[in-house]
């Protein structure tokens, strides 16, 4: 992996600072804490800078709040401050990652989102005849701290620069784990896996792969080659990540039973929305519609719910969406 050398100074560069500010306030300007610091950026971002370059920095307490989609998961909301602070270092690292994220990835990343990856999927099941579906057990929860700085380290040599990440990745809790909510995260987790990826498709030589954070799947013409690579897959995650696969979310079967993935059953010849997926989203946008005539959200808002109800091939714009089932 190529080191970069004076990344730190474009992070704390004023217009990297200022456009961090602005980035993280889309949406969000009518909270209070961000009118205050917009109020205040003349003399708030300096400081901030200041406190950046000393290495004084320390992020503020998380607000912590659960949510049930469909599986229970607790949301880390960052301050205000703190997440200009996660926009200015993924301004500067996220082409970096980029670089070394291969195109079958699909998550978090612009241009690429789980239709694309639906799609891409139902292309990999029309040309093979097995796949292998997995995912990694409590996978936030689960990334080794020490293992990840590793791997940001290689991208920057600047002791400063390493220093902050060390305090951004360290926060609130040392040791395992990332909070579920910050943009930092999102790219963090996204590099810590793309281990896996190149080894996939570089050494194991599977064309057949598609990945959404840590949602994995495989095809090949024969399931024996599949179960050879769970095997090894589980002993590559456990000694170089300090991971486990889920075993009760990995399957191995003929393409024409149906993938479960993202949501929905990927068929060579059918995308079907599963059951749970679709009753959650049609309560999502029962709620998005009277926010809508209540004035509370725009119609772009609006749209982007149904678009998302829609399915991959609607919202693609490949016209209508396959057969539009249940599957209960």
């Amino acid at each position: 992996m190529k080191s970069y050398g004076g990344l730190f100074e474009r992070i704390l560069d004023p217009a990297n600072l200022d456009a961090a500010l602005e980035r993280a306030a889309r949406g969000k300007r009518e909270r209070a804490p961000v009118q205050r610091l917009l109020a205040e950026r003349a003399t708030a971002l300096p400081r901030l800078r200041e406190e950046l370059a000393a290495g004084t920095y320390r992020p503020r307490p998380y607000e912590q709040f659960s949510i049930c989609d469909p599986k229970p998961r607790r949301i880390s909301c960052a301050h205000f401050r703190d997440r200009v602070v996660h926009h200015a270092v993924c301004a500067v690292l996220a082409p970096l990652i980029e670089r070394r994220l291969i195109a079958d990835n699909y998550a978090c990343r612009e241009g690429k989102g789980s239709h694309r990856a639906l799609l891409r999927a139902q292309g990999f099941a029309r040309r093979h005849g097995w796949y292998l579906k997995t995912d990694i057990r409590r996978y936030y929860d689960s990334i080794d701290h020490v293992i990840l700085l590793a791997k940001l380290y290689a991208l920057c040599r600047e002791p400063a620069l390493r220093r902050l990440l060390a305090v951004i990745v360290e926060h609130p809790i040392p040791g395992k784990g990332l909070p579920i909510g910050n943009l930092t995260s999102q790219w963090f987790a996204n590099l810590y896996l793309d281990e896996v990826d190149h080894w996939v498709r570089e050494v194991e030589r599977i064309p057949g792969y598609v990945r959404y954070m840590d949602d994995l799947a495989l095809w090949a013409h024969d399931k024996e080659r599949l179960f050879a690579l769970a095997a090894d897959l589980r002993a590559l995650l456990a000694a170089r990540l300090a991971l486990e696969l889920k075993e009760e979310r990995t399957l191995i079967a003929p393409v024409g039973e149906g993938m479960p993935f993202l949501g929905w059953r990927v068929y060579p010849g059918l995308l079907r929305q599963q059951g749970p997926r679709l009753r959650r989203q049609r309560r999502l946008l029962v709620r998005r519609e009277a926010q809508y005539l209540a004035g509370e959200i725009g119609a772009d808002k609006l749209q982007d719910c149904v678009r998302a109800l829609a399915g991959p091939r609607k919202f693609l714009g490949y016209g209508e969406p396959l057969r539009s089932t249940i599957d209960v």
